[in-house]
């Protein structure tokens, strides 16, 4: 199977919406999941460039998932950090290395910059799925806790 990678684009917003909202009622039973915010995602992303992009995964021609990231500086770890905001993978290409690729060449693209130090994922405890995943990869549960208080609804 080949894979590849492009910035989304104004135009890929409705699969996107359609995508994020799968991601959620998947993620957090949360159906009444109303408020896509994707829009906004990406014209932040095309006027901030240096600070994340939204990338959409291909594979073999066909539409498999997309992923938002973010950079920012890590004063703890000492240097630049990516996260992975959102991985959605369509069930269609589940199981098959997609999201697994994708971790391997976002790190190693992300090697390229020399203040790079390290990767932040997040996934649901219930998402055994993931969790997996990023054992498979390496990447060690960390034992903090997070807390996020909205200002803004």
């Amino acid at each position: 199977m080949h894979t590849s990678y492009r910035l989304a684009r104004l135009m890929d917003a409705e699969e996107l919406t359609i995508m994020s909202m799968e991601l959620y009622s998947e993620i957090s039973n949360r159906k009444d999941f109303t408020d896509n915010k994707i829009v906004a995602t990406l014209r932040f992303y095309e006027q901030h460039r240096h600070m994340g992009e939204v990338l959409m995964i291909e594979c073999d021609g066909g539409l498999a998932g997309y992923s938002i990231i973010f950079r920012f500086w890590s004063h703890e770890y000492g240097g630049l950090m990516v996260g992975v905001d959102e991985l959605y993978i369509k069930k269609k290409y589940r199981r098959s290395g997609t999201a697994r690729q994708f971790i391997a060449l976002l790190i190693a693209s992300e090697c390229m910059h020399p203040h790079y130090v390290g990767i932040e994922l997040e996934a649901h405890s219930s998402n055994t799925l993931a969790n997996k995943l990023f054992a498979s990869v390496g990447i060690p549960k960390n034992d903090y806790s997070r807390y996020i208080k909205l200002h803004k609804s």
